[in-house]
């Protein structure tokens, strides 16, 4: 099964503030940041996104109402050591109220500082790189059958079901490029396989319409062009 879809909807002029100056500039409000290796920043559409983009998005493709974004940077090289599962909060705007979204994997799995109860799986997300030279993938993961797996809190904005990378076996790549939105699926363990270059992703975040991945690539099949 694929795991990535490229989309007819273009990134440029989505960003309205210089990513990573901001990003460099509020290392006190990042969700991770390791230095010298890599951070993640949440920021509400507001803060990161043109008005006029968000429209365009929407007006393109009706079922993308964007939220707000994640902002992922790696240092040249920079190997993270496991694969995860991306989980939000209940109180997430992106969520709604009704859906019964699929929680296999989360749903076996808490920890003392995280209740899996409180939190539900982010099928899918919506992704580009900022930098054109970018020799990085998001690679797609099943655990083995000896996998240790954790329920991971960093922050109330970050939360994740992670396996460490070697219990996993890969099953899905892809070059996300800088020019289309890439819709990625975030319910399955999934990581980045770095290259040489520096790497800022951006990852929008939506209003989450739809309960698998099956139905979110359903839905939006008209807007697929790879």
């Amino acid at each position: 099964m694929k795991h990535w879809y490229r989309l007819d909807i273009n990134t440029k002029d989505a960003l309205g503030i210089d990513v990573k100056k901001h990003c460099f500039d509020n290392t006190d409000r990042a969700d991770v940041f390791i230095e010298g290796h890599g951070g993640i920043w949440t920021f509400g559409k507001d803060e990161i996104f043109k008005q006029s983009w968000i429209d365009y998005v929407q007006e393109t493709c009706p079922y993308l109402e964007v939220t707000g974004a994640l902002i992922f940077w790696r240092a040249p090289g920079y190997q993270h050591a496991g694969a995860h599962i991306d989980v939000a909060p209940n109180s997430s705007p992106s969520r709604v109220e009704g859906i019964d979204y699929e929680n296999g994997f989360h749903a076996t799995n808490s920890s003392d500082s995280m209740d899996a109860n409180d939190f539900y799986p982010v099928v899918s997300s919506y992704n580009w790189i900022l930098n054109s030279d970018d020799d990085s993938a998001m690679t797609w993961h099943e655990p083995l059958p000896n996998a240790n797996i954790e329920l991971k809190k960093f922050t109330d904005a970050v939360h994740y079901d992670e396996v460490p990378i070697v219990d996993c076996k890969e099953i899905d790549r892809c070059t996300i490029g800088n020019d289309k939105l890439v819709m990625v699926r975030t319910n399955v363990l999934h990581n980045v396989d770095m290259g040489q270059q520096e790497r800022w992703a951006i990852s929008a975040r939506c209003v989450m319409g739809w309960s698998n991945w099956q139905e979110a690539v359903e839905t939006l099949k008209e807007y697929i062009v790879e």
